[in-house]
């Protein structure tokens, strides 16, 4: 699996005391954006086993009708390292007290993001297997999709997707030339939450250009996907 990505994206600086109780839960290595006042905190999230239980039951607790979702589509075997994800961005959002959009996507299989804020998730968009996954205030919409060019055949939606409270079934979209887009959830979103995350070249193959990123701290996570960007004009403290 080449070009993962993952991590939490902020708008403020992040503060010691927030900092802290991250560190105490997952491990951490921030990051600021080269002149761009943003900030990337790397999590050292783990990566739950298939039908991993707490999981399941601390994500349905921010977004149900997704997780029921996602077991139905996956029918739970798979892991589901989206749905940690989606439990660290809410943690993160609240021990720091700001908004925060967190990503976990790859060129193979993930395509995750999650915006937070303090009270709670806002949007989340996924993709798994032959669908896309798009929540939203509480609603959920489902979009097969299928490339022709790879002889991929359609999704066959599984009848239990209509019994999910709040979630409706759309018809199957044929994509463009091209396919599917390089972690396309994620471009689509972290624009609008903060511009100047284009300097991190998701949605390109020249992401984690060295120099992008100065690591400025670093706690419990001993490896980051970011490493790699911040080279050798890191500093920690």
């Amino acid at each position: 699996m080449g070009h993962r990505i993952q991590g939490v994206l902020l708008r403020s600086k992040p503060d010691a005391a927030g900092l802290a109780a991250l560190e105490r839960g997952y491990g951490y290595k921030l990051f600021e954006l080269t002149g761009q006042q943003l900030w990337l905190l790397d999590l050292g999230v783990p990566e739950p086993a298939p039908g991993d239980l707490p999981s399941i039951r601390a994500a349905r607790l921010l977004a149900p009708n997704y997780v029921d979702a996602l077991r139905v589509i996956g029918w739970d075997e798979e892991p589901l390292p989206q749905l940690s994800w989606l439990i660290a961005a809410a943690a993160a959002s609240r021990q720091l007290r700001q908004p925060v959009l967190a990503f976990l996507s790859d060129d193979e299989v993930h395509d995750f993001v999650a915006i937070a804020a303090p009270g709670g998730v806002t949007i989340i968009g996924d993709k798994l297997r032959g669908y896309l996954l798009r929540w939203e205030g509480g609603a959920l919409v489902v979009q097969p999709f299928v490339s022709y060019e790879t002889g991929q055949e359609p999704p066959m939606p599984p009848d239990e997707l209509a019994l999910i409270p709040k979630a409706s079934l759309l018809p199957t979209e044929k994509l463009a030339v091209g396919g599917y887009p390089l972690h396309g959830n994620v471009l689509a979103e972290i624009s609008g939450f903060a511009q100047g995350a284009a300097l991190l070249g998701i949605g390109t193959r020249s992401q984690s250009q060295r120099g992008s990123l100065q690591l400025i701290e670093a706690k419990g996570l001993g490896h980051s996907v970011w490493d790699r960007a911040a080279g050798a004009a890191s500093r920690t403290t």
